[in-house]
């Protein structure tokens, strides 16, 4: 049995929602919205519940996370940023409570107004469906390791709900615009730069308890760790706010599988713990589950290990017990 602990679904509304907003954005921001808008609008699997469910089926997934990549984040007007967050969270919300058996959730946060953020964990988040949160790698323009954020982090950590490190809109995403590049290397960059601020401004020397799924195999930081120890060595703004090197808490982050490449899969693995890696697949803006399927059994784990990526760990972080996904 697996559980993704990587995967989104939109519902029409949040889409009209976002072209309300994004739609005369001729910002990079904007125009990079606009092309997700237009993918999002023309391509079934993002809206359609029941497909949704064969599609689950036909990979041999159990229960998927599912999450809001959440350009409400980017919005600086409170009123149009929670009735993005409101769309965003209604329609996970409604298919984990529909089928409770094959869904969670992790809930959508406008992070750039903590109190509004607060706001919503204290209505949804005693839901058994809820398990967590989103964030994505910036809230209103400011890094995630905004002293503003701070209270958001503490009440994640006093109710023991973990939170997706999930991209949106990479820096320099003027440079991206073309080829896709946003995609395809942008993202990986987003996440990795807020993770590493986090760690280095000592967000999770501060919350110890506090958990991070940092999704896409970790981005570039397995690759990088090197020179985040160099630079945790060699500058002391990077090591006044740690009591032990910066790997020691990427060790405590866990990271999906979302990857394409077997390399970089036993990288991660030797550096993380097969405790740490998830299995999650990016539907659906990924349809190469066949092919991701392969790399995991390219690696030739025991049985143990394979169940301990496809759905035991993600079950004990998360608080899923086992018997309650199909």
């Amino acid at each position: 049995m697996r559980i993704d602990v990587h995967a989104h679904i939109f519902s029409k509304a949040y889409i009209d929602g976002l072209r309300r907003v994004f739609g005369n954005d001729n910002s990079p921001a904007g125009q990079d919205a606009q092309r997700l808008i237009k993918w999002m609008s023309t391509d079934p699997r993002m809206t359609d519940v029941a497909g949704r469910l064969q599609e689950m089926e036909k990979w041999g997934i159990g229960m998927q996370v599912l999450s809001v990549p959440f350009h409400g984040a980017l919005v600086q007007d409170k009123s149009a940023a929670d009735d993005l967050t409101q769309m965003a969270n209604d329609m996970i919300l409604q298919a984990a409570r529909a089928y409770p058996e094959r869904f969670r959730v992790l809930l959508a946060l406008p992070l750039q107004f903590p109190e509004l953020a607060i706001e919503i964990l204290d209505r949804f988040a005693k839901e058994p469906m809820v398990v967590g949160a989103a964030l994505m790698g910036s809230a209103g323009g400011r890094p995630l390791n905004d002293a503003a954020f701070l209270p958001v982090y503490a009440e994640l950590e006093r109710r023991g709900l973990p939170f997706l490190l999930h991209p949106i809109s990479p820096p320099g995403l003027d440079c991206m615009l073309e080829l896709n590049l946003a995609n395809v290397v942008g993202f990986m960059f987003e996440t990795t730069l807020a993770a590493t601020r986090l760690v280095f401004a000592g967000v999770f020397e501060r919350h110890p308890k506090l958990q991070m799924i940092f999704p896409h195999l970790g981005g570039l930081a397995p690759y990088l760790m090197g020179r985040i120890q160099w630079g945790y060595e060699r500058f002391p703004a990077c090591s006044e706010n740690l009591s032990a090197p910066p790997e020691t808490y990427f060790k405590r982050f866990y990271y999906d599988t979302v990857c394409r490449n077997v390399p970089a899969l036993r990288m991660a693995l030797s550096m993380f713990g097969v405790d740490h890696v998830l299995f999650g697949t990016d539907i659906p803006f990924r349809e190469d589950i066949d092919l991701q399927l392969q790399d995991l059994a390219a690696l030739k784990l025991s049985d143990a290990e394979r169940r301990a990526i496809d759905c035991e760990n993600t079950a004990r972080l998360l608080g899923i017990p086992l018997t309650s996904a199909k």
